[in-house]
């Protein structure tokens, strides 16, 4: 009648003592129940300590460093760092691998399964894992989970009870370096959330951080308010790190409160540029103008009465970049010029705003402003080439033959006098023939001239504009025939600055001109590359686009063979021309999300040194092309200024190069960038989603903007994920929710949930409930709803919840997509509000009138008191 269930350790002072757990619940059950009621609560209880103990707390002691030095030189243990699926935090993290050539293996995810086998490493730790016995292996999980949900340990099942494909496993068994940061967290609403000896559990902002313990008196003063806390320990009995509080950000739900929770949870630090910093730079007022400098004539090649400059940029841009030129020589050959503000003239290395530039590493853009890396008086004035100023420029001239093919390239620093500042819709409509009096309207620098003047000058321009496009469309077809991809983004790009569009210009012909832009500044970046790899081979700073992983390509080939269509991934040549296949002339929207999945697959690029991989590895995948860095953006990009000065040692063939970083230094600079630039584009997708949220707060669900035409794209265990092409918004659809209950569309667009199953294919996925089988293919439009995902802890967002198996009314190009100046009135509005609301509750923040306070104690009015110091003390804090 005994049997043992369980075998245990348990500590007895300095021995250990073998634990049986014997359980009799038949016999308990029939005859000592009604006499002993609290024999089965006690073993019901022991068995959950025992399993909460082994599941949720069984934390062991790290290592030792010497064995984990040993064990990483033999192979036994592996190095990276920690990866945690934010939607399913507590049961899935990943760790990425490496070969010794840096390449990535096929099978190098390896999955940590479990808060145990996590051994209190958090997200992005540098970790020593351990791989797990075969027989241990887990699978991933291949079901929709909202972010944040726990689940149980089902040992490589999802909760539809399909088994999925195992992956290496292993257990994490050292912390080679912590990544602790400052984290956003809010308190409980409800009481729960006092611990023992006064201690409180703050909710991290970030899914993929564990709950925090802290000690505070200010809960309940702060609960409605973001915090800001780190960790400071995490001890081996504790469930929980332990931290302490650092500050508040303010109340949940406001505009700035959120945009500098996201600064914070990317790791951005923008304070504003310090009074040394600015003393550093020249000077530029109405009294003291800045002007060229006469040793300057002398070192430079002036273009100013040689050479028509101009510039193309967006609409609303203020740092412009790179400016172009295009004539034709004596001799019949074409002469392309790039030419780039000269940031590196103002900004020497080592000082003061070097080493803030370097710092900041990128100009930050979220939705509704903007964080420079560089001082206005540099970004928005001396370095921007703007047109009718005189500028210093670092250029880039070609003579190309009458097949556009380089014969001559001449690299140096320059003067030049921007004519022009064009945007992308009145270039695109003069190379399209716009009347000569409407190119006048729209071009400022032709305005107040004489007639016959204007007609020349707009003939000059238009004619230049044109031919500039000629040699575009010649150097990215040479690109194309080698193999580089044109891609898809679906990202909604949100803008503050209102624009107004040319009439009748259609998207198709506002991409031609952007192209005709980039191809410029991509032939400008390859060909500093060949220079500077030349001149520097152990240390020039390039940047490279890894081979995609094959794994990666899975969605893709899967949605294509949906459709029947045939991708190759051999080579980008081969995946490019294989897209370009994928059309269906009743659908413009297959071919953009195909290019879109091809995008997810991609590897991230990033920056190196070219003394840090092998040769074979400097190649740009995407763009087809052997060397690749970024030159063409200094204002915004430090990368680039690094490459500028590289470029000059290399022009000027110095044989001293101490100014220039060793390959080891240029390594970490690089991880550093690399590191910036990814914070900088998260930073930018939440904000995004944030202002995404707000378009649609507050609206009525059955708002028409709010129910949309969506295309499946991938299917999973409970539902499918989706498209939605008129906000660019992808994200799940549940075909089963929590009570495990499917959903099935009513004729009358009535959703019934009940009881039922679901059968997944490679193509299809099939509800079956007690009111019939409704299916769901790869690739097919259906109707979805947008709602609100409110959250008090996390960033709140946008759901996609199904309205109807078949495509929306308005077709799948979703009718009117948003225009800028929607996007822009979107911002303003939330803008505003949050302005006013922040200006009612200046004077009555925690519910104090002190206004009337000041009164009665008899304060003085004057700006100067100590009471207005303070408010001015705030709003500076609130402002950074």
């Amino acid at each position: 009648m005994v049997t043992q269930d369980k075998q245990v350790i348990a500590e007895y002072g300095n021995r250990q003592m073998n634990v049986f757990v014997l359980t009799l619940q038949e016999y308990l059950d029939t005859f000592w129940k009604m006499i002993l009621p609290s024999i089965t609560d006690l073993v019901d209880s022991i068995t959950a300590s025992l399993e909460t103990r082994t599941k949720d707390k069984d934390y062991v002691g790290y290592l030792p460093s010497d064995v984990i030095e040993a064990g990483l030189k033999t192979g036994h243990y592996t190095q990276g760092f920690l990866n945690v699926n934010k939607s399913n935090a507590s049961q899935e993290a990943f760790v990425r691998r490496k070969r010794q050539d840096q390449r990535e293996d096929r099978d190098s995810d390896i999955l940590i399964h479990g808060m145990s086998s996590r051994n209190r490493a958090v997200h992005g730790d540098l970790v020593v894992v351990e791989l797990l016995p075969r027989s241990q292996w887990q699978g991933r999980s291949n079901v929709i989970r909202e972010e944040g949900t726990d689940t149980k340990d089902k040992g490589g099942k999802d909760d539809s009870g399909e088994v999925t494909s195992v992956m290496t496993t292993g257990r994490i068994v050292a912390i080679s370096q912590r990544a602790w940061r400052e984290y956003v967290g809010t308190f409980s609403q409800g009481e729960e959330t006092g611990l023992k000896g006064g201690k409180v559990l703050v909710i991290p902002w970030d899914y993929r951080i564990p709950k925090i313990r802290i000690s505070t008196r200010q809960v309940e003063a702060l609960r409605d308010h973001r915090i800001v806390v780190r960790i400071d320990s995490w001890d081996l009995e504790s469930q929980y790190p332990n931290g302490h509080f650092v500050r508040s950000l303010g109340r949940i739900g406001e505009l700035e409160t959120e945009v500098a929770a996201i600064l914070i949870e990317n790791n951005i630090q923008m304070s504003t540029f310090s009074d040394a910093q600015m003393k550093e730079l020249p000077v530029d007022t109405e009294e003291e103008p800045w002007k060229v400098e006469e040793e300057e004539l002398l070192r430079r090649r002036d273009l100013r009465g040689s050479h028509l400059v101009f510039s193309i940029d967006p609409k609303g841009c203020e740092d412009v970049d790179d400016t172009l030129s295009v004539r034709t020589l004596d001799n019949g050959n074409t002469e392309l010029g790039v030419h780039i503000a000269d940031v590196t003239h103002f900004v020497k290395p080592g000082t003061l705003t070097d080493q803030e530039g370097k710092s900041r590493s990128t100009t930050v853009y979220l939705a509704d402003r903007r964080y420079d890396m560089l001082p206005g008086i540099l970004s928005a004035n001396l370095c921007s080439l703007i047109s009718g100023v005189d500028r210093y420029a670092v250029s880039v001239i070609w003579e190309l033959d009458s097949s556009y093919n380089p014969v001559n390239v001449w690299y140096g620093k320059t003067i030049i006098r921007s004519s022009y500042k064009l945007f992308y819709e009145i270039a695109q409509a003069m190379s399209d023939g716009m009347p000569t009096h409407e190119v006048v309207k729209n071009v400022p620098e032709l305005q107040n001239l004489p007639e016959s003047d204007i007609k020349n000058k707009t003939k000059v321009l238009r004619s230049a504009v044109c031919r500039l496009m000629e040699v575009a469309r010649h150097l990215k077809a040479r690109r194309v025939r080698g193999g580089a991809l044109e891609l898809e983004s679906t990202e909604v790009q949100i803008q503050l600055t209102e624009t107004k569009s040319v009439e009748n210009l259609t998207p198709k012909e506002h991409l031609e001109v952007h192209e005709t832009i980039a191809e410029c500044m991509i032939f400008a970046n390859h060909w500093v590359a060949k220079k500077i790899a030349q001149a520097f081979p152990n240390s020039a700073l390039l940047r490279h686009h890894p081979l995609p992983r094959e794994e990666k390509f899975e969605n893709l080939l899967t949605c294509a063979s949906a459709k029947n269509y045939n991708v190759h991934t051999d080579s980008s040549k081969a995946l490019a021309e294989s897209l370009d296949t994928c059309d269906d002339a009743n659908d413009p929207v297959i071919n953009k999300l195909m290019r879109s999945l091809a995008t997810m697959a991609m590897s991230n690029a990033a920056y190196f040194s070219t003394g840090a991989l092998p040769l074979d590895q400097f190649f740009h995948y995407g763009l087809a092309l052997d060397l690749y860095t970024h030159f063409t953006s200094p204002i915004r990009r430090y990368a680039d200024i690094v490459v500028h000065r590289q470029l000059m040692a290399a022009v000027s063939k110095v044989t001293d190069t101490s100014g220039l970083p060793s390959n080891k230094e240029l390594e970490e600079l690089s991880e550093h960038i690399n590191h910036q630039h990814r914070a900088s584009q998260n930073a930018q997708r939440d904000s995004q989603e944030l202002f995404q949220y707000l378009f649609f707060k507050g609206r009525n669900p059955e708002d028409e903007c709010c129910t949309v035409d969506a295309v499946i794209y991938q299917l999973r265990a409970n539902g499918v994920f989706v498209l939605a092409p008129r906000y660019g918004i992808k994200g799940p659809v549940y075909l089963k929710n929590k009570e495990g209950q499917v959903v099935y569309v009513q004729s009358d667009g009535q959703l019934e949930w009940s009881g039922g199953s679901i059968i997944k294919t490679d193509h299809t996925i099939s509800v079956q409930s007690m009111f019939g089988t409704q299916s769901y293919r790869l690739l097919d439009h259906i109707t979805v709803r947008i709602t609100l995902n409110n959250s008090w802890a996390h960033s709140s967002g946008v759901r996609l919840e199904l309205v109807d198996g078949q495509p929306h009314l308005s077709g799948s190009s979703g009718g009117d997509n948003l225009t800028k100046q929607q996007k822009a009135a979107i911002i303003k509005e939330v803008s505003e509000a949050a302005e006013e609301k922040k200006g009612q509750r200046s004077s009555h923040d925690l519910g104090v009138n002190f206004e009337e306070l000041k009164k009665e104690y008899g304060q003085s009015s004057s700006d100067h008191n100590m009471y207005n110091l303070f408010q001015s003390f705030k709003e500076t804090a609130l402002k950074c």
